[in-house]
């Protein structure tokens, strides 16, 4: 069978209303035929009694895939509403790095009734990946793994692959390791079987093996895994021996994540903030910036006081500012975007300033005078307007047009360097760039609009 997107889109569809419509066995039949982060997208926004049903239907071993799948907090709670042996047995199903972010959630009693059936190693290895910051490479790496001593033939590894547990794309390389158990080379399985089975794997190991610290950022990782199309990254503790790997899907889904974290704090948002956080959680994650930015908003209110006496002469003036500061704010936010979502995949370095510098100069100065000539022309067209009092001007549309311009090629140039620069000073562009940006382009508007008619509109403005 042909999988194309229009063929999952039709099972998710077929999903969403079976669940709707309390099938639940034909909805665990649509689970079937998708990935098990498709499927938990579908399932945690269904009633939650409706979800267990499903995950029921679908047996453990498929459900603990799916459960890994949602985020920590509603799988806590969907396993908190089962029966605890119940509970127990997804609970092992679930994959090990996916297992302890959901551990560390759990309530101490359910946290100790869900690894009952987990002998004493698996628990400890599971609290040990929970120690890890989140971001880190160890928050993040699976525990799953082979490694093999240097002076192993290349024969025994290959009967010792076929009868280990971790088979598919985890096992796709084989690590080689000294006495002391310190990461030195490595071996694709494919190399192997191509090899003379009688020759140690010490002689025909890749030496040279790109890994990560256990500390290292999780970012980090995964653009290494990208840049370099490895299929898994091993991670070493700090004795250089190797402790888990991660995998090319598990780096796809921490750029991912890294990207939608980043876009949330343009609007001023904690990334710590999902769908499932409480009312009164997510206010006092929100208002705060929220509050800051009423008085970064000062500056605009400010400018646009000392001008009072020139908009009371020409009220026609303010009609404007909002299209000035709102178009300003728009196009720092396009460039704003395109800066930070370049910084968080790493297709930009900060050496690249300047590069972008002008860059955006460039796009300014056209889109400046392409939307500057435009607001021209529809402000002087506005004035002629039979509801507008004003006695028509041709130079306030002009000024307007310069004032939207100017401002235009000041957003964009701002937006798509601040990144690079607060980066520089090791803070995070996304949290802090939003705020300040929008307050940058509304004073820059404001001051050049007003300044310019104030300048410009003397014989009106004293007539």
């Amino acid at each position: 069978m042909l999988l194309i997107p229009e063929t999952f889109d039709a099972y998710i569809t077929e999903m969403q209303d079976a669940l709707s419509d309390g099938r639940v066995d034909r909805a665990a039949e649509c689970a079937r035929q998708l990935s098990p982060t498709r499927a938990a997208r579908v399932l945690v926004e269904a009633p939650r009694q409706t979800t267990i049903d499903c995950l029921a239907s679908l047996g453990p071993q498929r459900a603990g895939q799916i459960i890994g799948q949602f985020p920590p907090p509603f799988a806590a709670d969907v396993l908190g509403r089962m029966d605890q042996p119940q509970a127990a047995e997804y609970f092992r199903a679930i994959p090990p790095d996916n297992a302890a972010d959901v551990l560390a959630v759990l309530e101490p009693d359910l946290a100790e009734a869900v690894t009952v059936g987990l002998d004493n190693q698996a628990v400890e290895q599971l609290r040990e990946l929970g120690r890890f910051p989140p971001d880190s490479a160890g928050g993040v790496m699976h525990p799953s793994f082979v490694a093999i001593r240097g002076e192993q033939s290349v024969g025994r590894t290959l009967r010792a692959l076929l009868s280990s547990p971790n088979r598919g794309e985890r096992s796709a390389y084989v690590y080689v390791v000294d006495d002391h158990g310190r990461l030195i080379g490595v071996l694709s399985q494919k190399e192997l079987m191509r090899l003379n089975p009688d020759r140690l794997v010490h002689d025909v190991m890749t030496p040279n093996v790109v890994a990560v610290t256990t500390t290292d950022s999780a970012i980090v990782a995964a653009r290494l895994i990208r840049n370099r199309r490895l299929i898994t990254l091993p991670v070493i503790d700090e004795d250089q021996r190797p402790v888990g790997v991660i995998s090319f899907d598990d780096a796809m889904d921490i750029l991912a994540e890294n990207v939608a974290e980043q876009f949330a704090g343009l609007g001023a948002t904690q990334v710590d903030e999902s769908f499932f956080t409480p009312p009164l959680g997510a206010v006092k994650m929100r208002l705060p910036w929220m509050a800051a930015n009423v008085f970064l908003n000062l500056g605009a209110v400010a400018v646009i006081t000392g001008f009072e006496d020139t908009i009371a002469q020409v009220a026609i003036l303010a009609a404007f500012l909002p299209m000035i500061t709102d178009m300003g704010g728009n196009v720092g936010i396009q460039s704003l975007s395109v800066s930070i979502r370049s910084i968080a995949l790493g297709e930009v370095r900060l050496r690249d300033f300047w590069k972008a510098t002008r860059k955006e100069i460039t796009i300014g100065l056209i889109n400046g005078l392409a939307l500057g000539v435009l607001f021209a022309i529809v402000a002087a067209v506005w004035q002629q307007l039979p509801f507008v009092e004003t006695e028509p001007s041709p130079l306030i549309g002009i000024l307007a047009g310069v004032a939207l311009g100017t401002n235009v090629l000041v957003a964009g140039v701002v937006g798509g360097i601040m990144p690079f620069a607060i980066k520089r000073l090791g803070k995070d562009p996304a949290m802090i760039t939003g705020p300040v940006l929008t307050t940058i382009t509304d004073i820059t508007g404001v001051s050049i609009y007003l300044g310019l008619c104030t300048l410009f509109l003397a014989n009106i403005l004293g007539g």
